[in-house]
This record gives structure tokens, sequence and C-alpha cells, in this order.
């Protein structure tokens, strides 16, 4: 579980770090235009990450 939450929180320093750079005045609209894809691609894997730990939890409280 330690590597799932260091991903996570690496996805989530990744995702901070796109949002930080397109709300900068010096940006190029090629670079948001990618930038804006990968932010995407973080958003719907810690979607994912989420909807699986919320499983896990529903499933080891009803296996209580």
């Amino acid at each position: 579980m330690a590597k799932q939450n260091s991903d996570y929180m690496g996805m989530q320093a990744q995702l901070d770090e796109i949002l930080r750079r397109l709300q900068s005045d010096d940006i190029e609209l090629q670079e948001a235009i990618e930038l804006h894809k990968k932010g995407k691609e973080l958003v719907d894997q810690l979607q994912t990450y989420l909807k699986e730990a919320e499983n896990t939890i529903t499933k080891h409280i009803s296996d209580s």
C-alpha cells in the first residue's frame, strides 16, 4: 500500500505542477494543449485509484 500511496502522491504532485504551469502568464499555446492533455490523463488515473480504494474499503466493511 505504501507504493500505491507514493504513486498517488506523485500523480497529485504532477497535477499540481501542471495546474501551476497552466496558470502562468508565459505559457505558449502548444505547451498549454500538451499540459491539458497530460492533466486529463492524470485526473483519469487519480479517479481510477480513488474508485479502487473506495471499492476496497467497501469490501472490507461488508466482510466485517
